[in-house]
């Protein structure tokens, strides 16, 4: 009998689908109220809390309502508070509320714009460009193809094979998995060369500790992911949260590897941020219209394909910044 009132009574409620901080109301006359009647829902697609004042108590009781009279508590904490982020959620078909205090509900980023960062790999998180420029100066030496400058910032960002394709000249395209296989084999030779940029570790941890979910997206293929893992092993806290390239069918400027990363991750493209180092990169994220942040180490070698008005770092700490 009393689930069926309770029922009845957040039935007629306007639930709403954004976070509000605001103070405990009865649930009866919707009266601001300190210490309160909880009582639980747990039927009809509904689980949450359910409060009622002295007043509307006593006119319940005829519906044999016990309940608990306390004050309201954090449901994070358990810390004591007059006002709370009142949040709802749905998960298999229940539609729950959770209680938070202002200082959980800061570290859980319930009210930010921004709640996820997706990270590219390499010439972002680890330092491998000159790696990849000489493998493919190898590669091209190896079969007599002549490689531009303008091939090789070409190639940043979107995978060997797209890249092969777009190096080789059409005389030679028959050359295709040796020209890979060449490239590959000298990246694999030299990837103990890598090092991480300044800092990445560190701005991983805080964020981290904030609340944000990170995720990183890459072009590169599993076996090179995971060794690099291998020699970085501070990244493998995160391993659960990568997208390699067997993970999707089409590559970059594809928004398809983005879109995976975002449906994995639980959030919406307006929730996040793409950080990555080349052109491929920003059309990509234009793609899957997610913001997008440039970095460059080297402001004066910035990509001027890019347009200016996109947020450009050149230290991965300067993210902090953007997420204010």
């Amino acid at each position: 009998m009393e689930q069926k009132n309770l029922l009845r009574i957040v039935k007629t409620w306007k639930i709403s689908d954004k976070p509000e901080y605001r103070g405990f109301r009865c649930a009866s006359c919707q009266k601001y109220i300190h210490k309160a009647w909880h009582h639980q829902l747990r039927t009809g697609g509904y689980r949450t809390p359910v409060h009622f004042c002295n007043l509307c108590k006593a006119k319940l009781n005829t519906l044999r309502m016990k309940g608990v009279f306390k004050t309201f508590t954090c449901d994070n904490c358990g810390k004591k508070m007059y006002k709370s982020w009142h949040v709802w959620s749905k998960k298999g078909g229940i539609l729950a509320e959770a209680h938070f205090c202002k200082n959980c509900g800061d570290k859980l980023g319930i009210d930010r714009k921004i709640k996820g960062v997706i990270y590219d790999l390499d010439g972002t998180i680890v330092s491998t460009t000159k790696i990849h420029e000489a493998a493919w100066l190898y590669a091209g030496e190896k079969f007599n193809v002549p490689i531009s400058k303008e091939m090789l910032l070409n190639q940043k960002g979107i995978s060997t094979e797209a890249a092969a394709k777009m190096i080789l000249p059409r005389n030679k395209k028959y050359l295709l998995r040796k020209f890979i296989k060449a490239k590959q084999k000298y990246v694999i030779d030299n990837i103990n060369k890598a090092i991480l940029f300044p800092g990445i570790l560190k701005v991983i941890n805080q964020l981290t500790r904030k609340g944000y979910k990170i995720w990183i997206c890459t072009s590169a293929l599993k076996a090179r992911v995971e060794e690099i893992l291998n020699i970085f092993t501070s990244l493998k806290k995160i391993k659960n949260n990568i997208i390699w390239c067997e993970m999707y069918r089409k590559g970059k400027p594809s928004p398809e590897a983005l879109n995976l990363t975002t449906k994995k991750m639980g959030l919406a493209k307006t929730e996040v941020y793409y950080i990555g180092d080349a052109f491929s990169d920003y059309k990509t994220s234009a793609a899957a219209k997610v913001k997008f942040i440039y970095f460059c180490p080297n402001i004066r070698n910035r990509d001027k394909r890019i347009p200016k008005p996109i947020p450009i770092i050149s230290s991965h700490k300067e993210i902090f910044k953007l997420l204010k």
